[in-house]
């Protein structure tokens, strides 16, 4: 069963992006990065305000070493792969969505060891492999995107068309993916829930709050604080996993992002229904 999930996987995401693709125009890509204040406000609260929260909450709540240093890794993870689509979920500016996972996905090399030297962690060497795994995830996520905007500038008939097939579909096989981590991370949960399970929920909820705090301070526009509080609260649990058991070689520091990857889940179908309905009645 794990096996044929790790293997459907990058298909299944690399048709969610290229959904979300085709609801972009390479004009609004652009100037997510020509009109930079809403995504330096975005990544201000996923890559420095999130690192913050995670050390307050591993102290406030005394967790030992290796699941403080987890936590902390969690938060300094990129925004996940499926942040885009939950985007387009919630109605959020896929734009500025799109420009945050990929500026944040790139800088992680850096970001990531920085953040984890502070915490009491040492990256042993092998960061090529960070850079390795990050630009890989990118490429799943941007590289169908950039398809679909392709293709919806190109042959706006053809991409309307396929649309009306491929959105149904990306809608089950999104259903599927949060079903299988729910059933791969179970046993995890209920294993360590009791130790550090506060913590992630806590960090998980503050970071859906800070975006929507700095989104309102900043008086941007609704869409665009959606997209904050989505990729600000999904996290690349991969590249979590991946640092924690390659970079790291420490099982224990994956236990915090397997109850995130649940707990996110948990949350995103939250922010959908709230969102909808207060595009609906708002």
């Amino acid at each position: 069963m794990t096996a044929l999930i790790a293997a459907l996987l990058p298909i299944g995401l690399m048709l969610l992006m290229l959904v979300v693709g085709m609801r972009l125009l390479p004009s609004q890509v652009v100037g997510a990065f020509t009109r930079p204040r809403p995504m330096l406000v975005g990544l201000t609260v996923q890559i420095g305000v999130l690192p913050l929260v995670a050390f307050g909450l591993a102290r406030a709540f005394a967790l030992p070493l290796p699941m403080a240093v987890g936590l902390v890794l969690v938060a300094a993870a990129p925004g996940g792969v499926t942040s885009n689509y939950i985007a387009y979920l919630v109605r959020a500016d896929l734009a500025l969505s799109a420009a945050m996972t990929l500026v944040s996905t790139l800088i992680a090399v850096v970001t990531i060891p920085l953040v984890l030297s502070l915490s009491g962690a040492a990256i042993v060497p092998g960061i090529a492999g960070l850079a390795k795994i990050s630009l890989a995830m990118g490429a799943v996520a941007l590289g169908p995107m950039a398809v679909g905007v392709a293709l919806r500038w190109w042959r706006p008939g053809w991409a309307a068309g396929l649309l009306r097939v491929l959105e149904p579909a990306s809608k089950v096989i999104f259903a599927a993916m949060v079903i299988a981590t729910f059933v791969q991370n179970w046993a995890a949960m209920r294993a360590n829930f009791a130790e550090v399970g506060p913590a992630v929920v806590l960090l998980n909820l503050s970071a859906l709050a800070a975006g929507a705090l700095a989104g309102g301070a900043m008086r941007l526009r609704r869409p665009q604080t959606h997209a904050i509080m989505v990729e600000a609260s999904l996290q690349n649990v991969a590249v979590a996993l991946f640092v924690a058991t390659v970079l790291l070689q420490d099982p224990r520091l994956t236990i915090p992002a397997l109850l995130y990857a649940l707990v996110m889940n948990i949350t995103t179908l939250g922010h959908i229904a709230f969102a909808r309905a207060l595009a609906r009645f708002g």
